[in-house]
């Protein structure tokens, strides 16, 4: 027979929700005070109350097996009388709320009291429906009875509406597996170290492990997660496969390759989550469905469009889904999201499944335990976590918030007060310019805590007219300045700061490993791969590996001889004498450009260290075929550079190390014939910087390695990544630091990068410059 699992809350939002889109920008903090508001509440009520009562009831209607469970708030049995409850928070004043103000949500309460009725055989059962307003701090309660009879006419009733859509899905769910079962590898042959890569991919999903695999160029590492990650899913039941990137770029990539399988015959349905602030049809992000025609009704307006999508069409990118969304006037933001909880792939950016002021949003599309993550490009995931858990807030933005407010509300006037105040108490402590506190800022954060409280109590407030923007700012910061806070463990730290001109306290997240392993346990299965994930064992600790995890290096699949790697032996790039030599450095990058004519990228430490470079360059030779990148270029100066090397030759960049042309960059073949890169990669030193190396020299002794050397080494194998991205390219990389001719360096360089030369003058890279590019090669 066939058969279907939901939850109780799915049941009934399908049959009942409606109306406005009710996403407002801080429903992160409406979840938070909506879990707050149910362990209050529980905690209130006699010994008798069974909290958190889980329920689970195997229905069959109309050929179909269908397993419904729930957790209903809570179950009271005393005096020969059961009572459900079902609490719900809210900013609605309690006066307009009766029994018939939200449908679904003594359907819910109805739901769960037929179950326990029949597994308990109760034939009369209670419900008690509380609200509670978040402002107020008041509760509104509901009382409810029915006997057996009345609640299965009304759940059977519920059922008949959804068996149909459950036959849909039924249907779709079964073509899906049978064309998961047809699926063949779509090129007619795996490139070397493909099969190897797919073949670890499925074994460690049909595990429900991790991997990490270091994937060289030109493996064709998209298709070789993807594909086996398809093969099992029929492996894994109700699995969702997540490619999460940091890129645009890569998303298309996925996007595309799924889309060459769907043309072979794979019934998968995929969605491409965008950004709200770039898809969203509006010139500001206001999901208030009195300000946004396409938040009003949205509920109304949705179950139409997306049945169609989910039955007709399998593939939902961004285009498609502003046609659908303009088409019937709704959000394409939340249409996105709606999508992807009923995609078997979602394609998105890291932070929706590792950002802490995403997670709350729509729990019901992330974090399942089936879940299946395909993280690309993971070396950005190290310093994208580091961010997305460290908050700041800056003492200026709140005394200048605290003087728009005076005149308009005295209350969190006075709370901006407060919390300026200590942010002085904290300043006046300062020594440095920069400083680690020893404790947590406890007063700093109760007025903190005091002032978000207040102020949004005034944002939610619907008869306030006007909301300045600088409230609302420093209210969400502040906001996920305690959320953090509240996180807060050995792996942080504080620290004061006023090398910018402004007084700034913030929470730092020094090691992200365990975060990101708290996130990954929650997954089926995760699957870290990039071409640079060297050292691997580091980046399996780093993001959030165990040692059981698995390891794996494929082989380029590239010719060895063509790639002329070398590294300048008479020459440091150490910062000590780097503007020593300049002059040499300029002597090496113009023999390079010049002895084989063609386009080239010069990598350099800094934009800094760049424009010394220049400046000596342009007095010695001709500088008419090179691009300097500037520093705040933008998006469409960037697309015309790229342009320039795919339909001219003889173009010149000089750009940075880890800056926006070092990755995601495909030029092949004649469009990118080398580059030169100076220096090791090694980050900035820093205050944040040496906070990393500290604390991980007192926990491993290595603090060099974890703050500066591997991410830095990792930045240059991405550079010269850029130059062989095909079998037929031919290229030359030059490293001018010494330090790589060291064994710590030689150590971690990828297998085709064994073959390298050193060179100790100029002559000597002519002469390995015409060995390679002018010598017959051999068969």
């Amino acid at each position: 027979m066939d058969n279907i699992k939901l939850s109780v809350r799915e049941l009934v939002e399908f049959i009942y929700k409606s109306g406005d889109l009710n996403t407002s920008s801080i429903s992160n903090e409406r979840a938070m005070e909506g879990i707050k508001a149910h362990k209050l509440l529980q905690s209130q009520m006699s010994e008798n109350y069974i909290r958190e009562f889980f329920l689970k009831q195997e229905f069959e209607i109309d050929n179909v097996y269908i397993v419904i469970e729930g957790r209903a708030d809570g179950i009271v049995d005393e005096d020969d009388k059961v009572t459900i409850d079902e609490i719900k928070s809210t900013y609605t004043d309690l006066e307009k709320i009766n029994e018939n103000y939200n449908k679904s949500h003594i359907a819910q309460a109805k739901c769960y009291a037929y179950i326990y009725g029949l597994q308990n055989k109760v034939d009369n059962l209670n419900i008690q429906l509380r609200y509670f307003n978040i402002d107020s701090k008041k509760t509104k309660e509901l009382y409810f009875s029915y006997d057996i009879d009345e609640l299965r006419a009304f759940f059977y009733e519920m059922l008949h509406i959804y068996v149909d859509w459950a036959k849909t899905i039924i249907s779709l769910n079964k073509s899906k597996a049978a064309s998961i079962d047809k699926l063949k590898f779509p090129f007619e042959s795996y490139r070397q170290g493909q099969r190897e890569f797919s073949v670890a991919v499925f074994k460690t999903i049909k595990l429900g492990q991790n991997l990490f695999a270091q994937a060289p160029t030109g493996v064709g590492k998209t298709i070789s997660v993807l594909f086996p990650a398809i093969k099992a899913m029929n492996l894994k039941k109700n699995s969702k496969i997540f490619y999460l990137t940091a890129k645009s770029s890569t998303k298309t990539i996925a996007f595309d390759t799924i889309k060459l399988m769907v043309d072979n015959g794979l019934k998968l349905r995929t969605s491409i989550i965008t950004a709200k602030e770039k898809i969203c049809f509006k010139e500001e992000c206001n999901c208030e469905p009195e300000i946004c025609e396409y938040a009003r009704g949205y509920y109304d307006k949705l179950n139409a469009p997306l049945k169609n999508a989910i039955k007709n069409d399998l593939l939902y990118d961004r285009v498609y889904i502003e046609n659908l969304a303009k088409k019937n006037e709704i959000c394409p933001f939340e249409l996105s999201l709606d999508l992807s909880y009923m995609s078997d792939i979602v394609i998105c950016d890291y932070n929706y499944y590792f950002d802490p002021r995403v997670a709350l949003q729509r729990d019901d599309v992330f974090k399942k335990s089936n879940d299946i993550l395909l993280i690309d490009e993971a070396h950005n995931l190290e310093d994208r976590a580091r961010n997305m858990y460290s908050p700041e807030i800056v003492k200026e933005d709140f005394y200048n918030t605290y003087k728009i407010m005076k005149e308009i509300n005295k209350n969190i006037s006075k709370d901006l007060y407060n919390v300026n105040k200590k942010f002085i108490e904290l300043k006046k402590s300062m020594i440095e310019v920069s400083e680690v506190l020893e404790e947590e800022p406890k007063d700093l954060i109760k007025s903190i805590r005091k002032f978000v409280d207040s102020a949004g109590k005034y944002i939610n407030n619907k008869k306030v007219n006007h909301i300045p923007d600088e409230l609302v700012d420093i209210y969400f910061k502040g906001m996920f300045f305690i959320k953090i806070s509240e996180m807060y463990d050995d792996n942080f730290c504080y620290y004061m700061d006023l090398s910018k001109n402004n007084f700034t306290v913030k929470i730092y997240l020094i090691d992200p490993s365990d975060i990101l392993n708290q996130v990954e346990k929650q997954a089926c299965s995760s699957i870290f791969f990039s071409a640079t994930l060297t050292p691997l064992k580091y980046f399996r600790y780093i993001l959030g590996g165990e040692e059981s995890d698995l390891l794996l290096k494929i082989k380029s699949p590239f010719k060895e001889k063509h790639l002329n790697l070398m590294i300048t032996g008479d020459i440091s790039m150490k910062y000590s004498c780097r503007d020593l030599n300049i002059e040499k450095a300029c002597e090496y990058i113009h023999a390079t450009i010049n002895e084989k004519m063609g386009n080239y990228m010069i990598f350099f430490p800094s934009y800094n260290y760049l424009e010394k470079v220049v400046k000596v360059y342009e007095n010695c030779y001709n500088t008419n075929n090179i691009i300097v990148q500037n520093k705040g270029m933008n998006e469409e100066e960037q697309i015309e550079i790229i342009n320039r090397f795919n339909n001219y030759s003889n173009i010149v960049l000089f750009t940075v190390v880890g800056g926006i042309f070092s990755e995601g960059i495909d030029l092949p073949l004649e469009r990118l014939i080398g580059t030169v890169i100076i220096g090791t990669g090694i980050p900035q030193i820093s205050f944040e910087r040496n906070l990393i190396k500290n604390f991980f020299d007192r926990k491993y002794n290595s603090g060099f390695d974890f703050a500066y050397k591997f991410p830095g080494f990792n930045k240059i194998l991405q550079s010269a990544g850029r130059v062989i991205r095909t079998e037929e390219d031919k290229g030359v990389v030059v490293l001018i630091d010494s330090r790589f001719c060291q064994y710590s360096y030689i150590n971690m360089f990828p297998g085709h990068w064994k073959h390298y030369k050193e060179i100790y003058n100029v002559d000597e890279l002519k002469k390995q410059i015409n060995n390679f590019w002018f010598e017959k090669e051999d068969d």
